[in-house]
């Protein structure tokens, strides 16, 4: 599982409800999405940025198309900082779509959706997460006792992003997730990301600490990256890191709250050795990683119920009230889930 950046829409007038809907209907066939579950997409982000423009004063449409075998999907991801909700059953049950124009309201968008979930906080906006998918069916499998979910975005106005992620599963069901910020941002940055990408789906190791050390020979010749390497044992209940740069992580779990420790350092420049970290967790885990395109001031704590929501969510609420507009992006977000 790969981490590209998604297409971002602002939304502030109404001629971009239209673009919204082209950007999404062009992600529809490389996901392999139908004629009809097309038309359904196209419905779904017509309803959800007119919803931003009318009731949120203006936010942003995410969208991003993945395919994996024969499933594919379309997530949709809307966000504005408007007034919020104070029931959000009463507002799905406001929806009604007739024969000849769209429905309003979030009912529509949750009938039109292969998954659909709302967050809202009155006073502190709405997020919407849902996705269409390749014949209405499931969506990808997520990893051994864990759920991923993350939100990529380059710098406002550059095509490419220089922050990544990429993710996969190891030996005795262990999960492995690289995050990189690749050194300023635009093609120089996106190329360094590309090579960090590559070099983790090609590495044979299996523990951060070397695998950190292969990258740094990977990215010579770039202009290099802050780098961070997880290793997540769900059946051990333990976490192993080793970062270099600004990649910030941060856990909790019954046994408290971490904050993980970076070296300082360019990886495929200058780099000291390389020092692994150890952290425990018992019961349920909820670990965040991000690039300094994130600050670093959002507590969680502060929305309530966020915690027990899809990481998508929770990925995408922390980039709308968090985000530096004058640089690349990335946030990645880890659950434990059950069996």
């Amino acid at each position: 599982m790969d981490g590209t950046a998604v297409v971002s829409v602002p939304i502030r007038e109404q001629t971009q409800v239209a673009e919204a809907r082209r950007k999404a209907v062009q992600l529809a066939s490389p996901a392999g999405l139908g004629e009809q579950e097309c038309a359904r997409l196209a419905l779904v982000v017509t309803e959800a940025a007119t919803n931003i423009l009318r009731h949120g004063g203006g936010g942003e449409i995410l969208l991003d198309a993945r395919s994996s075998g024969t499933s594919g999907e379309v997530t949709v991801i809307a966000l504005d900082s408007g007034p919020g909700m104070a029931n959000v059953q009463d507002c799905l049950r406001d929806g009604v779509t007739s024969g000849d124009s769209p429905g309003t309201g979030l009912g529509a968008i949750q009938r039109q959706s292969d998954h659909f979930d709302v967050y809202s906080k009155p006073g502190g906006g709405t997020a919407i997460f849902c996705g269409v998918r390749a014949g209405g069916g499931r969506s990808a499998p997520d990893l051994p006792g864990l759920e991923v979910g993350a939100v990529c975005l380059p710098r406002i106005g550059e095509a490419v992003s220089g922050d990544t992620w990429s993710v996969r599963v190891t030996d005795r069901g262990a999960t492995l997730l690289l995050l990189c910020d690749g050194l300023g941002h635009g093609l120089g940055a996106a190329d360094a990301a590309d090579a960090a990408r590559a070099g983790f789906r090609r590495s044979k190791e299996r523990m951060p600490e070397p695998l950190v050390e292969d990258l740094h020979r990977a990215l010579r010749g770039t202009r290099g990256a802050a780098i961070a390497v997880v290793r997540i044992e769900p059946v051990e209940r333990r976490i192993l890191f080793a970062g270099v740069g600004n990649i910030a992580g941060y856990f909790r779990s019954r046994e408290g709250q971490v904050r993980t420790v970076s070296q300082n350092g360019v990886v495929g420049h200058n780099m000291s050795k390389v020092k692994e970290y150890e952290y425990g967790y018992g019961g349920d885990l909820l670990a965040v990683f991000h690039s300094d395109g994130l600050s670093t001031k959002w507590d969680i704590d502060s929305y309530p119920g966020l915690a027990t929501r899809h990481p998508t969510m929770i990925a995408a609420v922390l980039y709308r009230d968090f985000k530096r507009v004058r640089d690349d992006n990335l946030i990645v977000v880890l659950k434990t889930r059950d069996p």
